[in-house]
């Protein structure tokens, strides 16, 4: 049993173990159409927790029939839950749900192997909030590059140069470019220019250009690069500016 932090083992609740109980002992017709309810409120409901306790059951016992008629259901439960919590202002927000799946099926599909291989046992215990430390732990993972200059200071806004849009289209090009041998080696390069970069602007290039948020927005509320640099977008597109100067000097070395 995997444990806490404090050494104490996961303990299912009252109503999950009775859940559990009552959908092992379902002939497979009546699991099938008790898996199609999706009223909370109503007695057949099969949790969550229940229907990870399913999965991890025929998944140890090579039995792939149930395990296929459970896993999708609770897949289209998740991908709901990541429909209302993974806001669409997020301009990457398609992929990191598809993240949270993927980590999500591999840790269903590999349970029992590895370092961890108790690590679903929360699931079956709180299942919401197990999904939800994944759901954070993805999007910390692909922001980590982004947050960790988190509080940068404001080196003051300067006058704009007239054009830097086509050093920067190499750079969103690049990031948008199959991963082919000469594009990796690119990337490469591309990357050392840009870590090489002062933190303000290095931060305002990954953000925009990478990561693909806009640099300033009307809309409230909407995840920008000015929102999470936690200042206007003028600083930011002065940022790009010296930035861009620099990384059309790489353009022209290679």
């Amino acid at each position: 049993m995997t444990k806490h932090k404090d050494g104490v083992g996961y303990t299912r609740p009252t109503v999950v173990e009775a859940n559990i109980d009552d959908a092992v002992a379902a002939d497979p017709v009546t699991l099938r159409r008790r898996l199609l309810i999706t009223d909370r409120s109503f007695c057949g409901f099969l949790r969550s927790e229940c229907l990870v306790h399913l999965i991890r059951h025929a998944h140890r016992n090579g039995d792939d029939k149930t395990r296929d008629v459970v896993l999708p259901v609770l897949l289209g439960r998740c991908e709901a839950i990541l429909d209302t919590k993974i806001s669409d202002l997020l301009p990457n927000a398609a992929q990191l749900r598809d993240e949270v799946l993927s980590d999500l099926c591999e840790l269903l599909l590999t349970d029992g192997a590895g370092d961890q291989p108790d690590e679903l046992d929360f699931y079956e215990c709180k299942f919401n909030l197990a999904f939800r430390t994944l759901r954070l732990d993805v999007i910390e993972r692909q922001l980590r590059v982004v947050n960790r200059n988190a509080n940068l200071p404001d080196h003051g806004e300067v006058d704009e140069p007239d054009a830097y849009e086509d050093a920067f289209a190499r750079v969103s090009e690049a990031f948008q470019t199959p991963a082919i041998q000469q594009s990796t080696l690119f990337l490469d390069d591309l990357w050392e220019a840009i870590n090489a970069l002062p933190p303000d602007q290095r931060k305002a290039v990954i953000l925009v250009h990478v990561l693909g948020y806009d640099e300033e927005s009307d809309i409230p509320r909407k995840v920008t690069a000015a929102t999470l640099c936690n200042c206007t977008g003028r600083t930011i597109r002065n940022r790009l500016s010296r930035a861009a100067e620099k990384l059309a000097r790489f353009k022209e070395d290679t």
